[in-house]
């Protein structure tokens, strides 16, 4: 096994030739098996991570919580490796990444402080904690997100693989689907921050809102702003931009979601893809169960290299514990953003019917 792991100077190499369009096909291929196999590896940490963090999720009786977990899609590292020059693919944090959503902020600090309790045998090291719930990003991002260093006595060989622990509220999560779905829709990537403007402040709108519902703060630029000022432009926006209508005009119906015979009630791993190609936009669901692991990881390289050039098929592969929780983890491979809307519309008209309750 030991033999078979590159070494982090040849996953850094393997990084630039990804990051250079001008590598040649040759360097490509070799980039692209040593991603393959250095993705991989992660699978391991993100299974005893999320054994451990379903036994603790389930001791704090946290109501209807989704645990999934992914292994990042190999277009998404390229793209990283592209954007930021400096960007070490051996050091890449977030190649293998758990997701965690809860009901309230209350339950994500409560799970947080589980977790660095000296005496909660999590013995991860944590590298880095970035609370964008306190402190959220400038495009209106919210979470928290911690790294950790993976340490094993079983699997000495794997220690210091990082792996991204994501924990957000339903809100909070709902806000990223949108995001994402959109981006779909409109072929541009918002949470890189490329996009129309209009759309962009159009979410950093939407965040606040969220965060004053939440009573959190809200981004630096939309601070100093009441709930009605906010909720008043943001109407104006959608109106203007028609959001709303975009986002339920494409949300996939049951009978365009599609499963193989191998999803049984044994499948531990999934791979998910969406498929815009059509005039109705199809999923389907192939199942693995944990046996099959090697199976689903190379299915899910050979798939990514079919479809390398196919801008409008998107492909993941996750692991949960219940195929009918996959929906929940990922809507935006389901263009689900019912929940956004629904409480995006009941905030709003909340705030816009005090005005017109002072008006009388």
């Amino acid at each position: 096994m030991k033999d078979s792991i590159p070494s982090k100077k040849q996953v850094k190499k393997a990084g630039e030739a990804l990051a250079n369009s001008n590598s040649s096909t040759s360097e490509y291929k070799k980039a692209m098996q040593v991603l393959s196999i250095w993705r991989s590896l992660h699978t391991t940490p993100l299974n005893t991570f999320q054994t451990t963090l379903r036994r603790k999720v389930k001791s704090l009786n946290f109501y209807s919580p989704i645990i999934a977990q992914r292994l990042k899609r190999t277009p998404s590292i390229i793209l990283k490796l592209q954007r930021f020059q400096d960007m070490n693919l051996a050091r890449m944090q977030d190649i293998g990444g758990l997701r965690i959503v809860l009901s309230t902020v209350g339950e994500v600090y409560r799970l947080q402080k589980n977790i660095l309790e000296k005496s909660s045998r999590f013995d991860h090291d944590l590298k880095k904690l970035n609370d964008y719930i306190h402190d959220p990003k400038p495009d209106g991002y919210r979470g928290l997100h911690l790294i950790f260093r993976y340490k094993s006595v079983v699997h000495p060989h794997l220690d210091g693989l990082l792996i991204e622990l994501q924990i957000r509220t339903k809100l909070q999560h709902s806000w990223a689907t949108a995001v994402e779905t959109l981006g779909l829709i409109e072929k541009s990537s918002f949470k890189t921050g490329e996009g129309d403007t209009e759309f962009k402040d159009f979410f950093k709108l939407c965040s606040a809102l969220f965060a004053h519902y939440e009573k959190q703060p809200v981004s630096e630029e939309l601070r100093g702003f009441s709930v009605i000022e906010l909720a008043k432009e943001l109407k104006i926006l959608e109106e203007k931009l028609n959001i709303f209508q975009k986002l339920q005009g494409v949300a996939i119906s049951s009978q365009y979601i599609g499963t193989n015979n191998k999803v049984t009630g044994d499948c531990e791993y999934f791979l998910v893809e969406l498929n815009l190609r059509d005039e109705n936009p199809q999923v389907n669901i192939t199942g693995f169960n944990k046996e099959m692991k090697d199976m689903a990881e190379s299915h899910y390289q050979r798939r990514e290299i079919t479809l390398r050039d196919e801008p409008k098929v998107d492909i993941v592969l996750i692991s949960m514990s219940n195929v009918k929780d996959i929906e929940k983890a990922y809507p935006n491979y389901f263009l689900d953003t019912e929940l956004f809307i629904e409480n995006l519309q009941k905030i709003c008209s909340t705030a816009l019917m005090g005005i017109a309750q002072n008006k009388n």
